[in-house]
């Protein structure tokens, strides 16, 4: 058990799991309005819309989260006001337009220079790893929010959704009320896009409803449904992605799109669906990528990169004075039994321009034959105001002369809360 928690995500990559999780049992509730009432396209349309807006904002040195939440309230302001009675075909043109449009000119933002091209990509692709306590905690924020207001007015939001009409006739402002759910939408959108991504938001918005309602169980029953599912999905996911080293976001949204299926062969047969479950579980190893030779520095040292991978995770919180920062790091080594190790492994942290050296193992002595995880933690003292760290493996240390970059290694850095 212990051995297998140490290689879990909970613990490899612990702020992706707990965003992932979040947003596997908030969004799924939240994204039954928009696939009840068929307009599916608004979930990906506000999504793009955020997009453009944070990679504006950080192409001008604006503030990049309040300008895509700005972008995203006119956005619901104007497909609200062509909603009348209702969210109907009609309004799928103006969605489709402004779709096209947002991913145009999120593209555009992209292919100029902005000081931190890094985080635009993570908004559009999506990059959990990199996903900090500070993020998680501003996630919750908006999903809890954002389902509170849609539990505490389920039965006004309802009538004006579904029977606009007469929810007017009954003196509703049915427009009022659309706008409140399709905000809450936008706000949540656009945080959660900020940590897990358009794809990952949007594929978590939609499927998890989507298998929900396969079950055909009554309103209330398919909230919860499609909660429970989206926790699922997202947690196996996880554990597929870490165990067969696949990409993170990308792992989830097809294990989500898997529910749908699955969800329907549990209405013809229980049992089939859970032997079809039990088969794709065991067919995930199959899709784990081979680790090609890389030719590359360090031969003559004893790197091996050519079969011996390595990754290492970073954490890091400040410590006092703040300039002194703690900083933990997991290693995980990708090899076989007979693959040979470089003598050392050392760790090139980088912070604005500075760098500094630390050891994480020496002589070989701290990785054993049967070794592929280590741990440990640091301190080191950096600039003040230093707000990421990335870093580089090195077979030695770069002031000795005969140390190299590792290239088969990769490094995630952390951000500094």
């Amino acid at each position: 058990m212990t051995g297998w928690w140490q290689h879990s995500p909970f613990v490899l990559i612990p702020g992706a799991s707990a965003a992932a999780l979040l947003a596997g049992a908030l969004l799924p509730p939240l994204g039954l309005w928009i696939v009840l009432q068929r307009v599916v396209f608004l979930g990906v349309t506000l999504a793009q819309v955020a997009a453009a807006g944070v990679a504006l904002g950080l192409l001008l040195h604006l503030p990049a989260l309040p300008l895509g939440l700005l972008l995203c309230a006119v956005a619901v302001a104007i497909f609200t006001g062509g909603f009348r009675g209702g969210v109907g075909t009609g309004g799928d043109r103006a969605l489709g337009a402004a779709f096209c449009v947002a991913s145009a000119l999120a593209l555009l933002f992209i292919s100029r220079p902005p000081a931190d091209l890094d985080q635009v990509d993570h908004v559009l692709h999506g990059n959990l790893i990199f996903a900090t306590t500070a993020d998680v905690r501003l996630m919750a924020i908006a999903l809890l929010g954002g389902l509170a207001v849609s539990v505490v007015f389920l039965q006004r939001i309802l009538f004006c959704a579904f029977d606009g009409e007469t929810a007017a006739a009954l003196g509703l402002r049915v427009q009022g009320w659309l706008l409140l759910l399709f905000g809450v939408l936008a706000v949540v959108l656009t945080l959660s896009m900020r940590t897990a991504g358009a794809l990952l938001t949007f594929a978590l918005l939609v499927l998890p409803p989507l298998a929900a309602l396969q079950l055909q169980r009554g309103l209330r029953a398919t909230f919860l449904l499609a909660s429970a599912l989206g926790l699922v999905g997202a947690l196996a996911g996880l554990m597929v992605a870490v165990s067969a080293d696949l990409h993170l976001e990308s792992s989830i949204v097809v294990t989500c799109f898997l529910l749908v299926p699955l969800a329907r062969a549990w209405m013809a047969s229980p049992p089939l669906a859970l032997l079809l479950a039990a088969a794709l579980g065991g067919a995930a190893p199959l899709l784990a990528p081979e680790h090609v030779a890389t030719p590359g520095a360090g031969h003559e040292h004893g790197a091996a990169a050519e079969v011996t991978h390595f990754d290492v995770h970073l954490s890091a919180h400040r410590l006092d004075p703040p300039t002194r920062v703690e900083v933990s790091w997991k290693l995980d080594v990708h090899r076989t039994d007979a693959a040979p190790l470089p003598p050392e492994l050392w760790l090139v942290l980088t912070a604005d321009g500075s760098t500094s050296s630390q050891p994480l193992t020496r002589d070989g002595a701290a990785i054993g034959p049967g070794e592929s995880f280590l741990d440990g933690q640091f301190e080191v003292d950096l600039p003040a105001g230093v707000q990421r760290l990335e870093g580089q493996l090195w077979t030695g240390p770069p002031d000795a002369g005969d140390g190299l970059p590792v290239d088969s290694a990769t490094v995630i850095g952390c951000e500094l809360p």
